[in-house]
Formats: C-alpha cells, structure tokens, sequence
C-alpha cells in the first residue's frame, strides 16, 4: 500500500494528531486525580502532570513550525518563530501560569506569520 499525501494534508493530519494527543495528555490523568502522597509512585504521578504545560507548548512549537519546516530560511519565518519563543518567555516570566503564555505566544506567531509574509 503506497499512499502519496500532499504536503497540505500532511500537515492538517500532523496538527489534527498533535491536537488529540495534547487534550488527552492534559485530559486523562484528570479524570482520577492521583492523592497526594509522600510515596515514590504519587511524588513521580504529579511530577508528570507538572510536565504537561511544557508539553502543551512543544506540541504547539511543532505543529506551528513543521508546515513551514523547508521555509526556515526565511528571515520572516524565523522573525515569526523567535516572537513566538520570546512571548511565551516574556509572559511566563512575569505572569506566570502556562495558559496565557501559549495563548498569546500562538496569536503573536500567527500574527508575525500573517503580517510578515503578505507584505
């Protein structure tokens, strides 16, 4: 079976299982919260969940880049990339937290996408 996809589809397929798997990595532990416990097992379960918000922006990062990976070159392209990591510096820096940061990280990228390339 030799399926020819075009880059298009590919990378709609990419966001669409980087999306899925993202909410039930965030999704599923929360159904049965671990209790709190000294022992070795609680400690390594919350260890993991604390885990998930740099997890969520990795997964953003890579779906945001993979679609535009043979563009890399482009000095808008990086320009987007680089406002994106920064933001999302900048605002966990000050404001803590992991949902704001990757909101505002993901609208200035698409911003800097947008606007950076039309002109």
């Amino acid at each position: 079976m030799n399926l020819h996809l075009s880059h298009e589809t590919l990378g709609v397929a990419s966001a669409a299982i980087c999306g899925v798997l993202t909410f039930l990595l965030r999704w599923l532990p929360m159904r049965h919260p671990p209790q709190r416990s000294r022992s070795a097992r609680g400690r390594a379960v919350w260890s993991m969940l604390g885990a998930l918000g740099p997890a969520a922006i990795t997964a953003l990062l890579v779906v945001s880049v993979w679609p535009a990976a043979e563009q890399l070159g482009d000095a808008p392209t990086w320009a987007a990339l680089g406002a994106g990591l920064g933001t999302v510096w900048l605002v966990r820096r000050f404001a803590g937290g992991i949902a704001l940061p990757t909101l505002l990280a993901a609208l200035v990228y698409g911003a800097c996408r947008y606007f950076l390339t039309a002109a």
